[in-house]
């Protein structure tokens, strides 16, 4: 259920603005209704929705969607693949000599994967107001704004090499990886969204993967495994 992709090529994302409509559109509301019944934070919103990906091109192809059709997959899959963006966050630990790894605890308030570990900060790339055409510099800046808002650290938006793309067919997401090198561990201000957060070596972390992948989101498993064997 979980692919990687490496990427070759610098990822660029053309958008396509056609208004989709899905027959499901009852069935839609009524348990997009539940969900926000359970959990007053949910907001419907445009949404990037992934297409497909040439990695000869590095061309992202994505649609514009209602998050809600995405939410509600559980209930009504109509087949949507939310475009996200996915922090690597690495700073040296200079007690061990090493890098050390960012993981966030998600808050059990999630529908998907509370309680879980993960690589992050994440979420989804914001739909820009006029461009139909998103770079490197473009989605880097995606992926500050997440670490930004979510752990309160500022970084730079330079570009950063992209490492994979992965595909969590199981909850309907499609990740660009980037990682991002800091100086020093910072001090983190986390929001609503993780209840925890550490710092681990990627030797640990593999071996956490290996020993006890229910702990963790299955995409930060499958990550965790690329970037040890292709480590350099």
């Amino acid at each position: 259920m979980i692919r990687i992709e490496p990427i070759s090529e610098p990822p660029t994302i053309k958008i396509d603005r056609t208004p989709k409509n899905h027959p499901q559109a009852d069935a839609i509301e009524s348990a997009w209704q539940g969900l926000c019944a359970q959990n007053p934070r949910y907001f419907n919103g445009q949404i990037l929705a992934f297409d497909s990906y040439n990695p000869a091109t590095g061309v992202i192809r994505a649609s514009v969607e209602q998050y809600k059709n995405h939410a509600v997959r559980d209930t009504v899959d109509v087949g949507i693949s939310l475009l996200a963006v996915t922090a690597i966050l690495c700073a040296p630990d200079n007690v061990q000599n090493t890098g050390v790894y960012l993981l966030g605890k998600r808050s059990p308030e999630l529908h998907r994967y509370g309680g879980l570990w993960e690589f992050g900060p994440s979420g989804g790339v914001d739909v820009p107001r006029i461009r139909n055409t998103l770079n490197i510099k473009h989605i880097t800046a995606e992926v500050a704004r997440e670490i930004r808002e979510e752990i309160g650290v500022r970084i730079s938006s330079r570009p950063h090499a992209a490492r994979t793309i992965i595909h969590d067919e199981a909850v309907g997401s499609t990740d660009i990886a980037i990682p991002i090198v800091l100086d020093q561990v910072p001090s983190l201000k986390t929001n609503w969204e993780y209840s925890e957060t550490r710092w681990i070596t990627l030797d640990k972390l593999y071996q956490w993967a290996q020993s006890s992948p229910d702990e963790l989101i299955p995409t930060t498993v499958e990550l965790a495994r690329f970037l040890y064997e292709n480590r350099d």
